[in-house]
């Protein structure tokens, strides 16, 4: 029997391959980040406390960030194979949409997260070397500057942006039954959830776990990724 992959199966093992790294991708952040400087929970902490952190560990937010980039920049081409292969083309008005959708969230995080690359050590090595009555100022940029890149990263990115293209993608796939019933739900859910996270923002009092929303997204993504490579594993055997 002849094992080469034919044309369309070599885009679906590729699209498979490619779905699985992302979701895993999603979590190296916090592999780098948690045990250095306490992330995601520094995020919470007054300006002068994540400065001192970020100072004391330039090389490991360096590291988890350039990894959260990498992730946020690949979850474009892995939506867009994942919408092509489970709507059946991109230019199809759905598919279409959510790879839009997935582009400007990509744009959107590398934005937010740019700042942690650039901005961030500059300021924290500032306020390290400045005498006492000059780290207020600093710690008023460094505020400022936390607040535009997490409109821009968190609400937009990670929320509303990839809500949207996972949300257009589900219900398409439901709608059209090319995705597992499970899978199409599954996508629904964390769709909701993505889009919970900017409740705050719009004045709904609700805290809306960033963890569970971001986790949930990296499950879906891997659970499709296996669909897409047991889908190609048995175009192969047929």
């Amino acid at each position: 029997m002849n094992t080469t992959p034919s044309h369309d199966d070599r885009p679906t093992r590729w699209g498979a391959s490619l779905l699985i790294a992302v979701g895993v991708l999603a979590f190296s952040p916090l592999a780098v980040l948690a045990p250095a400087i306490g992330w995601p929970a520094s995020l919470g902490l007054p300006p002068d406390k994540q400065l001192a952190l970020i100072h004391a560990n330039k090389d490991a937010v360096s590291l988890g960030y350039s990894l959260y980039l990498l992730y946020s920049v690949a979850v474009t081409p892995a939506m867009l194979l994942l919408a092509y292969h489970a709507l059946g083309s991109l230019a199809r008005p759905a598919a279409a949409t959510a790879a839009a959708f997935a582009a400007l969230s990509s744009l959107a995080r590398a934005i937010g997260i740019s700042r942690w690359l650039t901005t961030m050590p500059v300021l924290a090595t500032a306020w390290a070397e400045a005498p006492a009555g000059e780290k207020g100022v600093l710690e008023t940029t460094f505020l400022a500057v936390t607040e535009f890149g997490g409109g821009v990263g968190e609400l937009l990115g990670v929320s509303l942006f990839m809500a949207a293209a996972v949300g257009v993608l589900s219900v398409s796939a439901w709608h059209a039954g090319v995705l597992p019933r499970a899978l199409s739900a599954l996508g629904m859910l964390t769709s909701l959830f993505l889009a919970a996270l900017a409740l705050p923002s719009v004045g709904v009092p609700v805290d809306f776990p960033v963890a569970v929303a971001v986790s949930t997204q990296s499950f879906w993504m891997l659970a499709c990724g296996v669909w897409m490579w047991r889908r190609a594993s048995a175009a192969r055997s047929s």
